[in-house]
C-alpha cells in the first residue's frame, strides 16, 4: 500500500481559481465587446438599408425630385446609428437609385465599420396607352 508523501495543500485550490479567473475576464470582455460591435454594426445597416429604400420610394413617386429622395433618406437615417452618413440620388426616366454612405459607431477602435447601401425603384411616369 503506498501512502501519498505529503498532503495536498488547500490554498492551491483557491489559487487555481483566481488565476482560472485571470485567464477567462479578458476573454469574456473581448467576447462582450464584439458583440456590442456587432451589434452596432448591424442596426448601422438595418437603418441605413432602410434609409436608402425610403428614400428610392419617396425620389421614385410621380412628380417627385431627387432633393425629395434625399431629404426622406436623411430623415430616416438620423436616428443616432449612423455616423458622417452621405446620401446620394439619381432619378432617371426608368429607374430611381439612392445610396446612403455612412460609418457606424465603434465600440471597439479601429473596428471596419463602413457601411454603404444602394436601393432602387421603378421611377413613376404617366405613359399613354
Amino acid at each position: 500500500m503506498c501512502r501519498p508523501t505529503s498532503r495536498p495543500e488547500r490554498d492551491q485550490r483557491g489559487l487555481a481559481t483566481s488565476v482560472l479567473a485571470t485567464v477567462l475576464f479578458p476573454l469574456v470582455l473581448s467576447i462582450l465587446w464584439l458583440t456590442m460591435q456587432w451589434a452596432m454594426l448591424s442596426w448601422a445597416q438595418a437603418t441605413a438599408q432602410a434609409a436608402a429604400q425610403d428614400g428610392a420610394r419617396a425620389a421614385a413617386a410621380l412628380n417627385a425630385t431627387e432633393a425629395i429622395g434625399q431629404a426622406t433618406a436623411s430623415a430616416a437615417a438620423s436616428n443616432g446609428s449612423l455616423e458622417n452618413y452621405q446620401v446620394t440620388a439619381h432619378r432617371t426616366a426608368a429607374i430611381t437609385t439612392v445610396t446612403v454612405s455612412a460609418k457606424a459607431l465603434q465600440v471597439i477602435p479601429g473596428f471596419p465599420s463602413t457601411i454603404q447601401v444602394t436601393a432602387t425603384s421603378p421611377t413613376q411616369r404617366l405613359t399613354s396607352s
